[in-house]
């Protein structure tokens, strides 16, 4: 019962979240993977070391975005370990968008990084991930009626990015991790701007962010965490900083970059996780992880802002231990 009045009450608090009313999150996809997630560090103190199993989680995440677009993102993710001492974590979701303009849904990015950790149970533990996200469209959806529709509908940021990153935890108190994440390749085809051509209001008149052409600079992260509970149930929550490093960059119908005014710049966000593992040898585990900002920068031409996030998800542990060499 004990465990179960933890995670009631940490689910409460991460659905209460969403009545707070803010803009931000700006969240490329680097601070849901790896050793960079909410909750990551908790796994390499568990006895059984939880990293070192075969994993496979069906999760779908709910948030409003910008102009109070409705997104649903069903999405698989594997954990296989590797090197002893690691693991491959590999990504794929799909994305349902509803706002004004349309409803529309399509494959997200695929996200493939390796994580390596030391652990020690007595102090320190430390983990490093590094890896991609790979653009799985060019950004470039239609309504149906041949219109582009801005970023915040598209479900792939048309881009391939390196991310690198690493956590540190003491005991299983407080963990720290950064990353940085910068696209390499930039094939964003978005035709959305908004002195559309189309003779309708709904477009012409639209205040959704310009993301033709769109030229996607990087971002560095820093998440702070506390952990409370045990290794069959707990608690996470902590600040999540991101910085932007440049203005991004839109083409005009002409073939002329400009930048994009203060979409350079800091974003806050307040995010969290609550987990319970079940069944013999602690086979199935169920989490919901949430986030909400509360600082964000004035412009996120990426379609990447969101008012709220929640994500439930649920994983299941193979019992056989498998390792590559």
């Amino acid at each position: 019962m004990r465990y179960l009045s933890v995670l009631g009450l940490s689910v409460a608090i991460c659905f209460a979240s969403n009545r707070v009313s803010a803009q931000g999150d700006s969240d490329p996809g680097f601070s849901s993977v790896g050793a960079l997630r909410t909750a990551a560090g908790l796994a390499i103190t568990d006895e059984e070391y939880e990293n070192q199993k075969v994993q496979l989680s069906v999760g779908t995440g709910f948030a409003k975005g910008e102009q109070d677009v409705k997104l649903v993102i069903p999405q698989l993710e594997m954990r296989i370990p590797a090197l002893e001492m690691g693991y491959f974590d590999v990504r794929l979701p799909m994305q349902a968008t509803t706002g004004d303009l349309a409803h529309i849904w399509g494959l997200g990015d695929l996200t493939v990084t390796y994580t390596h950790f030391i652990a020690n149970p007595e102090g320190w533990s430390f983990q490093f991930t590094g890896g991609g996200l790979f653009g799985m469209g060019t950004a470039n959806q239609t309504d149906g009626k041949t219109r582009t529709l801005p970023m915040a509908y598209q479900s792939s940021l048309g881009s391939t990015d390196v991310i690198v990153g690493a956590n540190a935890m003491f005991k299983q108190y407080v963990t720290i991790a950064a990353a940085y994440q910068q696209p390499v390749f930039r094939y964003n085809d978005n035709d959305y701007i908004r002195s559309t051509p189309y003779n309708d209001p709904l477009y012409s008149n639209s205040t959704y962010e310009v993301g033709r052409r769109l030229y996607r600079n990087g971002d560095v992260m820093l998440r702070v965490e506390g952990h409370y509970g045990g290794t069959r149930a707990g608690i996470s929550a902590g600040p999540l900083a991101m910085y932007h490093l440049r203005n991004d960059l839109y083409m005009d119908r002409q073939g002329y970059y400009h930048e994009i005014k203060d979409s350079k710049g800091f974003t806050l966000n307040l995010a969290g996780n609550a987990f319970l593992r079940f069944g013999r040898y602690a086979s199935f585990k169920l989490d919901v992880s949430a986030g909400i900002p509360v600082i964000d920068r004035d412009a996120i031409p990426d379609g990447t802002k969101r008012q709220w996030l929640v994500i439930p998800r649920f994983t299941y542990f193979f019992n056989q231990r498998t390792l590559l060499y």
